[in-house]
């Protein structure tokens, strides 16, 4: 059980502004909470000086856990939108793990790309642009959706006996994916390469049972629940993703 609180009032230290309580206790305390906000708990019998000269001696230690503190929540605070493309000029999101981009001047094909353990290595030969980095990207995102988009599909149609027609991938804003029931065609997000692996595979699945079931009928879930019935999990899993930088 916390002390009693007898007196408190603020300091200020170079800027800081400090919270401190005289309690019924035996040492002195200083904390920092989520917000940013500093407090002391400091013996009732210590003076208000007494209580400065400590604080003075810890300000160094005190800036760098304030400076750290603010750090995670600011990327607590950083929100994420579905359709944004997730690249910040040095990193990029692939199948849930966060890599490095290196764009390197090189004699190869120009716009090809090398996913590597730790990072994605991108191959121009000539100066890019900033747009002309997030395009090459995009394409990058797209080409991975797709190359493994269109194996999940062959394997999954196969067990599910189904005949799509094809697949496209383009960046949507409000939908993972859809099919077009009427032509057999099969959409995929662009976005969908961030995300781990069988997010992708919840998503060609839901979308090829449309092929048997057009609406979101209870004999729609049926069908995926049948074929994979983990899909709930992976569901949660890709609404819960958010690949912030």
């Amino acid at each position: 059980m916390s002390s009693k609180i007898i007196r408190q009032t603020a300091l200020k230290l170079h800027g800081l502004t400090i919270n401190l309580q005289f309690k019924l206790v035996k040492n002195i305390t200083l904390r920092i909470k989520e917000n940013g906000g500093i407090f002391l708990t400091a013996p009732v019998g210590m003076s208000v000086s007494e209580v400065q000269q400590f604080l003075e001696s810890k300000e160094q230690w005190l800036r760098q856990k304030l400076q750290l503190v603010l750090q995670a929540q600011q990327k607590q605070d950083k929100k994420y939108s579905m359709g944004e493309l997730p690249f910040d000029g040095q990193h990029v999101w692939l199948w849930g793990k966060r890599l490095p981009a290196r764009f390197l001047l090189s004699g190869k094909k120009h716009g090809t790309y090398e996913v590597e353990d730790e990072a994605v290595c991108f191959y121009y030969r000539s100066e890019l642009s900033e747009e002309a980095r997030c395009a090459f990207v995009e394409f990058f995102y797209k080409q991975e959706v797709f190359n493994k988009g269109a194996q999940l599909m062959a394997a999954w149609a196969k067990k599910m006996g189904v005949r799509p027609t094809g697949i496209k991938v383009h960046r949507m804003k409000t939908r993972w994916g859809s099919c077009n029931v009427r032509t057999g065609g099969i959409n995929l997000n662009t976005l969908l390469a961030c995300g781990p692996e069988e997010c992708l595979e919840y998503i060609v699945v839901h979308e090829l049972s449309h092929l048997q079931e057009a609406n979101h009928s209870p004999r729609f879930h049926a069908i995926v629940e049948r074929y994979l019935p983990q899909w709930r999990e992976r569901k949660k899993l890709l609404e819960d993703f958010k690949p912030v930088l």
